[in-house]
């Protein structure tokens, strides 16, 4: 049973988070074959001053894009 962890900004809205927990199942079930049901995906979302990026602290991950 795989288990995944992702770690990203706050910020999606839920449709987004749906969509990438949603895609990283599909693509886990394509790499390695393991049924869908047993695939587990965790996000867990930190505020943007918890998380750096070039070297820089507070700066966020998607803060920019």
């Amino acid at each position: 049973m795989p288990y995944i962890q992702c770690d990203l900004e706050e910020g999606l809205s839920n449709d987004a988070k749906e969509a990438l927990i949603t895609k990283m199942i599909e693509v886990t079930h394509g790499a390695i074959g393991s049924a869908m049901a047993h695939i587990n995906v965790v996000l867990r979302e930190h505020p943007k001053s918890n998380l750096g990026e070039v070297g820089k602290a507070g700066r966020g991950l998607i803060s920019s894009r």
